[in-house]
C-alpha cells in the first residue's frame, strides 16, 4: 500500500512540476519546506517530500536546458562542497549519510539557482514564496510558546502521529529509544523541532527574513512578524539564541550605519567598541544574570571533551577525516573517558569528520564567498533598500554560522532553514545584477502589471 501510495504521489508531482512555471516551483518547494513531511517508503531514506520535490524540480530545470551559471562564485562554492561529500563516500563507514548530504547541499545549489531566476524574470517573484516559508515559522512561533507553556502539550505532539511525520520515523525511533534530544527538557520547547537550539536558529533566521521583506513595504506587519519570532527564540530556551538575538541585530544596525562613505572614519573606534564589549559581556552576564552564566559554562564543559577527542583524531586522520559515519564508531573508544558519542556539534569539525581537510578548507570558502557578497552589497549600495536587505541577510547567515560553530548543523543551518537562507542569499544577488531604476521610472511601473503587489 504504502509503495503505490509513493508511486501516486511521485506521478502527481511530476505532472505538476512539468506543467508549472519558475515561480509556481518555487511557491510549492516554500510550502512544504518547513513540515518537512515524510511519506511512505521515503521516510526510511529520510528523505522528505520538500527535497523529492527539489530534486524532481532540478530535473526539469536540466530537462528545460536553462543551464548553470558556473560564473557564480557562490554556486561553484556550493558544489564543490557537494563534490567534496560525494568524494567522501569512498571512504565512508557509513556512504548513504554522505549521499543523503550531497543531496541536501545539491538541493540549496537549486534552490539559491532558482530564487535568481525567479526574482530577475520577476522583481516581486520571490515575495510570495517567502511570505508561504516566513507563515510556516509563525506557526512554529506559537507552537514553541505553547509548548514552553505547557510541557505536557508537548510531550503529547512528539508522541503523536504528526511527530513522525514532521520529524521523520527514524528521528522518532531514536528520540524515544536512545538518541532524545533536548525538547524533553520543561525549560526547552522546539515546535516542529525536536532540538531546542535547531529550533532557535531558524526562528532567528526567519526574524531576519522578516526584516528583510520590510524594505519593500507594509514595514509594520513583517516587523510584528520579526517580534513574533524573535521572541520565539528566548521560548526555545537556547542560550546561543538568546545572545544572538540581543547581539546580532545591534551587529547589523551597525554594518547598516558603518557600511556608510560618510561614517566610515567611525571604523576604528567601532573596532574597539566591540573589542571591548566581547570583552565586557561575559563579566556583565556572570555578575548580574548569574545562572544564565552558569548554564552557558555548563553547555560548554560538556562538548569540551569531545572537542579535546576531536582534536587527538585530527592529528590520527588529518587528511582524510573519518569519512560519512565515522565520528560515532570513533567516538566510542573514547567512552572509558567519559565522552560522549554525540555528533560533533561544531560545523567545522563535522565537515572535517566527514570529509577531511579538503571539506573544512572548502566549507571555509562557501562561507567567506557567501559573508563577501553580502557585506560588498551593503558597503558597495550603502544607504540604498538593496543595502538594508543584505544587512538583514547578513544577519540570518552570520546566525547560522556563529549558532554552526556550537551546535550540530551546517553551512545552510539544517533542512528547513536552507530555504530562507537561499531565498535571502538569491533575492540579493539577483537585485544586485538588476540595472538601476530611476525613481520617476519606478513610479511609472503600473502596479497592476506586478504579478505580486509590493
Amino acid at each position: 500500500m504504502e509503495l503505490l501510495v509513493g508511486a501516486a504521489l511521485a506521478l502527481t508531482g511530476a505532472l505538476v512540476c512539468v506543467t508549472a512555471g519558475d515561480r509556481t516551483r518555487l511557491l510549492v518547494a516554500a510550502f512544504l519546506a518547513v513540515p518537512q513531511v515524510f511519506a511512505g517508503p521515503l521516510g526510511a531514506l529520510s528523505l522528505p517530500l520538500s527535497q523529492c520535490w527539489v530534486i524532481l524540480a532540478a530535473l526539469c530545470w536540466l530537462l528545460e536546458r536553462k543551464g548553470l551559471p558556473l560564473t557564480d562564485p557562490v554556486l561553484r562554492a556550493v558544489l564543490a562542497f557537494t563534490a567534496v561529500q560525494v568524494a567522501a563516500v569512498v571512504w565512508s563507514p557509513d556512504p548513504l549519510v554522505g549521499v543523503l548530504e550531497a543531496a541536501r547541499l545539491a538541493s540549496f545549489a537549486f534552490l539559491y539557482l532558482h530564487v535568481v531566476r525567479v526574482e530577475r524574470e520577476d522583481p516581486r517573484g520571490v515575495r510570495g514564496p517567502l511570505e508561504v516559508v516566513l507563515a510556516w515559522a509563525l506557526v512554529v512561533a506559537a507552537l514553541v510558546w505553547a509548548f514552553r507553556l505547557s510541557p505536557d502539550l508537548e510531550t503529547a505532539f512528539l508522541r503523536s502521529p504528526l511527530a513522525v511525520a514532521v520529524a521523520g520515523p527514524d528521528a522518532m525511533t531514536a528520540f524515544w529509544g536512545e538518541g532524545a534530544n533536548n525538547v524533553m527538557d520543561p525549560a526547552k520547547a522546539g515546535g516542529f523541532f525536536i532540538n531546542a537550539n535547531v529550533a532557535s536558529m531558524f526562528l532567528g533566521v526567519a526574524t531576519f527574513a522578516f526584516l528583510a521583506l520590510g524594505v519593500d513595504g507594509h514595514r509594520r506587519r513583517y516587523l510584528l512578524g520579526a517580534l513574533v519570532t524573535w521572541s520565539a527564540t528566548f521560548a526555545t530556551g537556547s542560550k546561543t539564541a538568546a545572545a544572538l538575538a540581543l547581539l546580532l541585530p545591534v551587529a547589523v544596525r551597525a554594518v547598516h550605519v558603518l557600511g556608510r562613505p560618510a561614517a566610515r572614519w567611525f571604523l576604528p573606534q567601532a573596532a574597539v567598541l566591540v573589542a571591548g564589549g566581547a570583552w565586557l559581556l561575559p563579566r556583565l552576564l556572570e555578575r548580574y544574570v548569574p545562572a544564565y552564566a552558569d548554564a552557558s559554562a555548563e553547555s560548554l564543559a560538556s562538548r569540551a571533551p569531545m572537542w579535546d577527542a576531536a582534536l587527538q583524531m585530527f592529528r590520527d586522520h588529518l587528511l582524510l577525516g573519518l569519512g560519512h559515519g565515522g565520528w560515532a564508531s570513533t567516538m566510542e573508544l573514547y567512552a572509558h573517558l567519559g565522552v560522549d558519542a554525540l555528533p560533533p556539534h561544531n560545523l567545522l569539525i563535522a565537515a572535517w569528520a566527514a570529509t577531511g581537510l579538503a571539506g573544512v578548507l572548502v566549507l571555509l570558502v562557501l562561507a567567506g564567498t557567501v559573508l563577501h557578497r553580502l557585506v560588498a552589497v551593503v558597503v558597495r549600495r550603502a544607504g540604498s533598500p538593496l543595502a538594508r536587505t543584505a544587512g538583514f541577510a547578513l544577519g540570518a547567515w552570520s546566525w547560522v554560522l556563529v549558532h554552526g560553530m556550537g551546535d550540530n548543523t551546517t553551512v545552510y543551518g539544517e533542512s528547513k532553514s536552507m530555504i530562507l537562507l537561499a531565498l535571502l542569499l538569491g533575492l540579493v544577488t539577483a537585485r544586485r545584477d538588476a540595472p538601476a531604476v530611476a525613481p520617476a521610472a519606478r513610479a511609472a511601473v503600473p502596479v497592476q502589471g506586478r504579478t505580486c503587489p509590493a
